[in-house]
């Protein structure tokens, strides 16, 4: 209470202030008691949150007194003091206030230098992280930073790098700060290099060797390797760190391991050692299952590990009654059902042991012992809508087909794109037809065009030469359709002007796209899809395609669901420990969150040249 008697009589102290005297005192005397007051507003809720608000008002109180002592009450320097007090709390619109009354920016090196770390930290909370880039890189040039500023200078550029999740770049700067750190803050530092750096894959790791690199910088990239190599087997992963310590004798990691690795024995001596797999091996969904079962089992032999595997067929009884007898066969961590009823059933039951479904529960669960894992298309549309909007598209149209399959996914990309900020301005839907034309031409307005044209000819009584223009207020479009549905759409597209515009497609337009012929006609788009679809990813991959030819095409998904559910019961543990590291699995890029739900990222592809590479898309926007 007391406390709070003193905020209000501070605040109302601050008010009569400029209310009476504001016209005889500086701006920067009006910012001080601004940010006494923004500090005062409020009563803090709890303890917590008290002390910090009292620590930011105590420090602006003491600036206040310490200006008014000054004889230069209009001084850029408390200017920029009180600036960097109200930057600390995150108080932009204060900032923003003190520095529009800062009169000479080049005064001295202490005025200038802090003014751009200030202004780069406000692009940062306006989330305009290039912009904070640039004014870091050009402060950074300046011969005369002390060590505070340049640590001040990598820390908001490690910040923004994370932002932009360029993580090597990331990993780099903090690695470039490691020395100079104050020792309580080494540890934190050397597992955000960890961890940024276990957010990259093989190949981006083996690319950055090629770099010239200090021996800090190698090292740790070199331990993350050995990781990524063994991420399938945590013994083999265990004995390759240790391997890895010999080799590297006076690195920082090798005296201080990050966690993640130094908890690899007790995760070792826990694992599972014997997983059921429940999955339909009759009736409608057998081949589906079949596969997923074969996935897994060649990732286990690819493993070498020792677990025991039991084999069961979901339809063979009820869900539960096969869970209870996987149980009493002594399973250690289930996996399956794939149907998504059953999960559903399962995310209302008690579960003995730990389950990793391979579908989505039609509801919210709170059971922990429940993960949830999938190939759920929505999450395909959801994922193109924030890489459209990452890269600065704002207004969609969208063309889709009159499925149930068509609507769930229009859905899961107008929601996500909407929460975003963006806009989707209009939908065509088509259905069995072979011409597209009249699906396009609406939906680009190119009749409203030539009716403007016909009414201005008929007003100057003279014809026109003319051309249709299609509408221009539109930055991309995201198709919704087959490899043969889009081999129709893309070229009429094309013809009614729309060649300029950029197209993001799921990875159901890439089935069925062995005739390059034929992928003639999708050369431009963009399109999501699982790396097991786009890349020679590893040995149990080759062994599938080698050996189930035929069917490894049509049944791709399902072999890498199940070469992923393998991984993921070998590392769970560590994802629910560690949720920010990503797994490179076959289906993407897998993490957990807060539900047990694992999300997949895809990679990017485009059809070019009638071939498909691997290319994320960019904006062309001005």
């Amino acid at each position: 209470m007391a406390l709070k008697k003193i905020m209000l009589i501070m605040y109302t102290v601050c008010l009569r202030f400029i209310l009476l005297y504001m016209t005889n005192y500086s701006l920067t005397a009006l910012s001080f008691c601004l940010l006494i007051m923004v500090g005062c507003a409020t009563v803090p809720p709890n303890e917590e949150s008290s002390l910090i608000e009292t620590s930011y008002l105590e420090q602006t109180e003491a600036h206040e007194e310490q200006q008014s002592k000054s004889k230069d009450l209009d001084s850029d320097e408390r200017k920029i003091e009180a600036a960097i007090l109200a930057s600390a709390e995150k108080d932009f619109k204060t900032v923003t206030r003190i520095l529009s009354s800062i009169k000479d920016s080049e005064k001295n090196s202490y005025i200038k230098s802090n003014l751009l770390i200030i202004e780069a930290e406000r692009a940062i909370h306006l989330n305009r992280p290039k912009l904070a880039l640039r004014i870091l890189e050009n402060l950074s040039r300046e011969d005369k930073l002390t060590s505070s500023y340049r640590l001040r200078i990598s820390n908001l550029k490690a910040e923004i790098y994370n932002i932009e999740k360029d993580f090597s770049a990331h990993a780099k700067e903090l690695i470039s700060i490691s020395q100079i750190l104050e020792e309580s803050k080494k540890k934190s530092n050397r597992e955000q290099i960890f961890s940024s750096l276990m957010r990259l894959s093989k190949r981006k790791l083996e690319n950055l060797l090629k770099r010239e690199l200090s021996f800090e910088e190698r090292g740790w990239i070199l331990l993350a390797l050995v990781v990524r190599a063994n991420d399938g087997n945590l013994e083999k992963q265990f004995l390759a760190f240790e391997e890895w310590k010999k080799n590297w004798t006076g690195h920082p990691a090798q005296k201080n391991s990050p966690d993640r690795l130094t908890v690899l024995p007790q995760m070792i001596e826990r694992s599972a050692e014997t997983v059921a797999l429940i999955l339909p091996l009759s009736g409608r969904y057998s081949n589906f299952g079949a596969a997923v079962r074969d996935g897994f089992i060649a990732a286990h032999y690819q493993s070498e590990e020792k677990k025991k595997v039991a084999v069961y067929d979901s339809n063979s009884a009820d869900i539960i009654e096969l869970i209870e007898q996987a149980y009493r066969d002594d399973a250690e961590i289930i996996v399956g059902p794939l149907d998504r009823q059953k999960v559903t059933t399962l995310a209302n039951y008690r579960l003995p042991v730990k389950t990793l479904a391979l579908n989505r529960a039609e509801s919210y669960s709170e059971q922990t012992n429940l993960f949830q894992f999938g190939l759920a298309p929505e999450d395909e549309s959801e994922q193109v809508a924030r890489k459209a909007f990452q890269v600065g598209y704002r207004r969609a149209l969208i063309i889709a087909p009159e499925t149930e399959w068509g609507e769930r996914n229009h859905k899961a990309f107008t929601k996500t794109f909407y929460e975003l900020g963006g806009e989707t301005l209009e939908t065509a839907r088509f259905s069995s037809q072979k011409d597209y034309s009249n699906v396009i031409r609406e939906l680009f307005k190119i009749e409203s065009s030539e009716n403007r044209a016909s009414k201005l000819s008929r007003i100057i009584g003279k014809k026109l030469e003319f051309k249709a223009r299609r509408r221009k207020d539109v930055d991309f479009i995201f198709l919704l359709a087959s490899n043969s549905q889009a081999r129709g759409i893309k070229p009429a597209i094309s013809f009614f002007y729309g060649e300029d515009l950029p197209v993001l497609a799921t990875s159901h337009i890439n089935r069925n796209s062995e005739d390059k012929l034929n992928n003639i006609d999708l050369n431009g788009i963009y399109f999501c899809e699982m790396p097991w679809n786009l890349e020679n990813l590893n040995k149990v991959q080759a062994d599938i395609i080698n050996t189930l030819e035929e069917e490894s095409r049509e049944f791709a998904p399902f072999f890498a669901l199940g070469a992923d559910a393998h991984k993921i019961v070998q590392l769970l543990e560590k994802i629910e420990k560690f949720p920010d590291d990503p797994v490179f699995g076959s289906t993407g890029l897998l993490q957990m969150n807060a539900n047990n739900r694992i999300k997949r990222t895809l990679e990017w592809a485009k059809f070019e040249d009638a071939s498909i590479k691997l290319k994320e898309p960019t904006t062309t926007l001005q």
